[in-house]
């Protein structure tokens, strides 16, 4: 995990919100600005966000067990300033932040990992061994990306809520679960999601690949 990469997939996901919010002011943040601001925050964030990404990564949990995941993305999303709610369709996570009148984005990140032994030995490789819903005895380990994905989705949501002077609308910040398995946006959605929560008019996720280079 580099620092490059979790740079360009948060400026990435940042950037593309806050231009779509930002044509639509009377005074639009100009690119040069939006850049150097954001890279500015960035930098300073950078530090917490590459120990959160270590903590993911160590501390795996499997899909619809994500118990601790789930109360670590609301600890983060609250302290940054949304209103969270959890247990939606399981562990999911929905945190909102409203900043007047305009569009709703939701970003979603996905929480679960996989029954896989990691064999990478960094200094914060996944030791954690559990059951699965058969009861058999696993290892566990973020294979799949997921663990970037929720240092992304939170990277993003503290960026934004620094920047809320330069947008205005409503994000919606939504932490799956069981996305592995299949059945954990499903569960979201029945359990109500866009109907508790506000409805988005853009959605925004993404997905990191091994074989390419940052950025």
């Amino acid at each position: 995990m580099t620092k490059n990469l979790i740079l360009t997939l948060v400026f990435l996901s940042t950037g593309l919100f806050c231009f779509r919010f930002s044509i639509a002011q009377e005074n639009p943040l100009s690119p040069g600005n939006l850049y150097t601001g954001i890279i500015k925050i960035l930098e300073q964030e950078y530090p917490s966000l590459e120990q959160l990404y270590r903590h993911f990564h160590a501390n795996p949990e499997l899909s619809s067990f994500e118990k601790e995941t789930s109360a670590r993305l609301t600890g983060e999303l609250e302290k940054i300033g949304f209103d969270v709610t959890q247990n939606i369709g399981g562990y999911g996570v929905v945190g909102v932040l409203k900043n007047g009148n305009g569009a709703t984005v939701m970003v979603r990140a996905d929480m679960d990992a996989l029954p896989v032994a990691e064999q990478t030995g960094l200094a914060y490789a996944s030791k954690v061994r559990t059951k699965d819903r058969q009861g058999k005895e696993v290892s566990v380990m973020h294979a799949c990306g997921h663990d970037v994905h929720m240092t992304v989705l939170t990277g993003t949501a503290r960026l934004l809520y620094k920047l809320k002077n330069d947008w205005k609308g409503t994000l919606v910040m939504v932490c799956q679960p069981a996305e592995e398995t299949g059945g954990g946006a499903k569960a979201m959605l029945a359990d109500g999601l866009f109907q508790k929560f506000p409805r988005p008019d853009f959605c925004l996720a993404l997905h990191i690949s091994p074989n390419l280079p940052a950025g």
